[in-house]
């Protein structure tokens, strides 16, 4: 008897786990599309993965946006990680939004200082490593310069207009 249901219940995780890993590894091929070519040029992306915490962060209190980082991989276990930089979330606390939170008296910052609002509203802190389908626009900023002043290899952009909802 317990063949009939480990069965079912194996082929039910293989699905899963099939649709999860190719959905990841388009993720990956989009973010190594972002950094070697700009056929996403104004495109909108969806990428699946896991905000963090930026590099750097200068907050003076009237900061209106934050650059976060957003890492996916090729699938769950994967060690392997790839992260599109330059996610533009508008700092507040309205959907599609991100929270720093440092008190006065702690110098250095963690994942437990930031905390995002996805297009549901709901808070969530980004130390629980949740995982996230988010939809953004690219923008690079080589493009805007005149073709003859541009940097064949300067791949550097922006995710703007960014909505993101839990996986």
């Amino acid at each position: 008897m317990k063949t009939k249901h480990i069965i079912p219940i194996l082929l039910l995780t293989a699905i899963s786990s099939t649709s999860f890993i190719s959905c990841n590894g388009t993720s990956v091929d989009t973010v190594k599309a972002l950094d070697s070519n700009y056929e996403n040029e104004n495109k909108t992306i969806e990428l699946v993965g896991e905000f963090d915490a930026p590099s750097f962060t200068f907050s003076s209190g009237n900061s209106k946006s934050i650059s976060m980082n957003f890492v996916v991989k090729s699938h769950p276990f994967s060690s392997e990680k790839f992260t599109a930089f330059s996610v533009i979330l508008p700092t507040g606390t309205e959907k599609n939004s991100v929270l720093f939170d440092l008190p006065a008296d702690q110098k250095n910052y963690t994942l437990k200082n930031f905390y995002v609002f996805d297009k549901n509203g709901e808070k969530i802190n980004l130390d629980s490593h949740t995982t996230f389908k988010m939809n953004g626009t690219v923008h690079y900023s080589e493009l805007e310069k005149p073709e003859s002043d541009r940097e064949k290899d300067n791949f550097s952009y922006q995710i703007t207009d960014v909505s993101f909802e839990k996986n």
